[in-house]
């Protein structure tokens, strides 16, 4: 039944949006049975083919968090560090502990699909590439000697909650250092989870979120306008995505709204643009605070705006071409108060 309505959905708008009512629907009912395995963040067991590509995955996370941070990685020692929505794997809490952070806490609403043979694969060789130094502290959080045994007094890892309704945070805080990647766009309203998150960072720390703008292939896979999910109202959008984490549709100006409300020194980086390399990838590189016609884009991502603009919701319409172009933004934030 499944697999058909995916077939059904790929031939219109309209059956792509209601196979997307219908998953939202399946996903409620799944998480309110107490069920929260799902494949969404299954990124190392179902995306990346390769142990060397996992490697490498992990290690650009967490290279991109200091390079664009401006932190270096002996500012990390000691820290208590907070990863939001983590998917099937601790390799970037790793990376953490093995830089000297005191602990890092994961939190994902869901219970990613995970094969763990190929898990203990990755920690093995993500530990070759450490020096003896980092190496002992990386063992001090995980035991791999016969599967995979994480240590919770250096990574807890917890399951099933939204970062607002997880009360233990508190108790596990306050943290110094707030990071997600291709986290906080499932969250539909994040406004409680920024605040959230701005409750348990010390003064003086930081957020880093890399988020992802785009439909995730959700239309443009289909051969649509890749922002044809702007032009669905609000009311049926939110029975699309509400509790499937889908893309919450939030964009630019709202990030740096809400973080600017809650008193952060912020700066935005966009690292992607709609019809400019594969969706979701973050393409900009290095990611810029400004982007150019000519320099960054060409002219035919503009018509993709023009020829959609008529269709968009109205919280859309109105919103500048440079807005509505921009597919990834990286969130680089000093909390002041």
């Amino acid at each position: 039944m499944v697999s058909m309505l995916k077939q059904v959905a790929k031939k219109s708008k309209t059956a792509i949006i209601v196979h997307k009512i219908y998953e939202n629907w399946r996903m409620k009912r799944q998480f309110s049975s107490g069920n929260f395995e799902s494949l969404h963040g299954s990124t190392h067991s179902t995306i990346i083919k390769h142990l060397s590509e996992s490697i490498d995955y992990i290690n650009v996370q967490f290279e991109d968090y200091l390079k664009y941070s401006g932190l270096q990685a002996e500012q990390l020692r000691g820290m208590k560090i907070f990863e939001l929505g983590f998917g099937d794997n601790v390799g970037v809490a790793l990376k953490f502990i093995a830089a000297g952070a005191e602990q890092v806490v994961c939190l994902d609403k869901f219970y990613s699909k995970r094969n763990l043979d190929q898990q203990r694969k990755i920690y093995l060789a993500l530990r070759e590439t450490l020096d003896p130094e980092s190496q002992r502290r990386f063992d001090e959080a995980v035991n791999l000697n016969t599967g995979v045994e994480i240590n919770p007094d250096k990574i807890t890892c917890i399951y099933g909650k939204d970062v607002e309704d997880a009360g233990e945070l508190a108790g596990l805080g306050p943290f110094d250092l707030v990071v997600s990647r291709g986290a906080i766009q499932d969250i539909f309203n994040p406004d409680a989870a920024f605040e959230a998150m701005d409750r348990i960072l010390v003064k003086g720390g930081h957020m880093l979120h890399k988020i992802d703008l785009s439909d995730q292939g959700m239309f443009r896979a289909n051969g649509m306008n890749p922002l044809t999910f702007l032009t669905i109202s609000e009311s049926v959008y939110r029975l699309m995505a509400i509790d499937s984490g889908k893309p919450n549709r939030k964009l630019m100006s709202y990030y740096r709204n809400i973080m600017n409300r809650l008193g952060y020194e912020t700066e935005l980086l966009i690292t992607g643009i709609i019809g400019v390399g594969e969706c979701g990838k973050g393409n900009l590189h290095p990611h810029k605070p400004a982007i150019e016609l000519n320099v960054d884009y060409p002219q035919p991502t503009l018509d993709l705006v023009s020829e959609v603009r008529p269709r968009l919701a109205a919280p859309f319409r109105a919103l500048p071409d440079d807005e509505l172009i921009v597919d990834g933004i990286f969130i680089i934030a000093k909390k002041l108060r």
